[in-house]
């Protein structure tokens, strides 16, 4: 009864809808960074298909319906950025180099990370695009030979990770900038950081979105060189 009722499409919306409305309650209640309604949403229903031995592909049903929102709703992350043009325009060169040289950073990190435990080189390249969002994800960890179900967990554990621990990071480096907090939270943590951005305000969140867009084009230009660079190291 529960597993037929589960295969029908509402049942992954109203269920996600549910959770992550909840957890936006007890954020307010209690701001502690489970409490994120995306975190705490996520968490939720996996701990909820575990306990009632739900399918993943019976909840998949209707959340798939969700996944369909996630390119319009990155793409409204625009009028955000029109609404604070005069930061892109100010601090650009900051932003455009910040941008470029994380990018370069964490590939060099996991390319030395990767000879120092001896990685595969499908792994290398399933890590690789770890820090864009999934759908760009997907197609730079397939074109790489990366195993492209795992890189998916992988990008929805640094985008938990990044929503989780970016702000005590600001609060503790003293990092007030928006700019920065939002360059910070969208080339590290792609859309699950942006969601947390748009809590902290328009001009994180329209910095965000812009990083989610430069990370990802930068990784889609790197890719053919990471490729090279894995075939020499292993």
């Amino acid at each position: 009864m529960l597993s037929t009722f589960a295969e029908n499409p509402f049942f992954g919306i109203v269920l996600s809808f549910s959770f992550f409305l909840i957890g936006g309650l007890l954020h307010k209640r209690w701001p502690n960074p489970l409490f994120t309604p995306l975190v705490f949403a996520i968490i939720s229903i996996i701990l909820l298909l575990l306990i009632t031995d739900i399918p993943y592909e019976s909840f998949n049903v209707g959340g798939r319906f969700i996944n369909l929102w996630i390119t319009p709703a990155t793409v409204a992350l625009a009028i955000k950025l029109e609404k604070n043009f005069d930061y892109l325009k100010k601090y650009y060169p900051a932003i455009l180099s910040g941008i470029a040289l994380g990018v370069i950073f964490q590939t060099i990190i996991l390319l030395i990370v990767s000879v120092l435990f001896q990685f595969s080189p499908d792994m290398v390249a399933t890590l690789f695009p770890k820090s864009v969002t999934t759908a760009i994800a997907l197609g730079v960890s397939e074109s790489l030979g990366g195993i492209v179900s795992l890189t998916v967990a992988i990008v929805v554990f640094t985008g938990v990770l990044g929503t989780i621990v970016g702000p005590p990071i600001f609060a503790l480096l003293k990092i007030t900038d928006p700019v920065a907090q939002g360059v910070a939270l969208g080339s590290s943590s792609h859309a699950m950081g942006t969601a947390k951005a748009i809590e902290m305000g328009d001009v994180q969140a329209a910095m965000s979105g812009l990083s989610i867009i430069l990370t990802g084009i930068i990784i889609v230009i790197l890719a053919p060189f990471a490729i090279e660079i894995i075939q020499i190291l292993f």
